[in-house]
């Protein structure tokens, strides 16, 4: 029973952890989208062309590292995720062992009270 709990509580962390990365994600977008668009205020304001030259470069460099931590956050997500749903598997599958390992304590215990016991015919 307590195994069957710990398990649905590792996928429920699992779910959480996949909406956090999510939730993560959305706002590292939103961030970058304004950085880019602050870029593009400053520069266009000081009368700089953004559509050639070093602007640009720097525009398309802020593209890419947004890109490499918007993978970075869904890698670690997704690696804290599956090791959850994993530890959850395990449980689950040693389920039937400790079924097995109290019904074997049952009867140990039941073996030595009944060896306790005097016999009916004996008194």
């Amino acid at each position: 029973m307590a195994s069957d709990v710990q398990a649905k509580s590792e996928q429920a962390q699992a779910r959480s952890i996949e909406q956090d990365t999510a939730f993560q994600i959305q706002q590292q977008q939103r961030d970058t989208k304004i950085q880019a668009g602050t870029n593009n205020a400053t520069m266009a304001a000081s009368g700089l062309d953004i559509t050639r030259g070093s602007p640009l470069f720097q525009q398309l460099d802020l593209a890419k590292q947004s890109e490499i931590e918007k993978q970075s956050i869904q890698r670690s997500g997704t690696i804290a995720a599956n090791n959850l749903r994993f530890d959850a598997r395990m449980t689950r599958r040693q389920i039937p062992f400790q079924i097995a390992r109290g019904a074997m304590q049952s009867a140990s215990i039941l073996t030595k009270i009944v060896g306790g016991l005097p016999e009916k015919g004996g008194q």
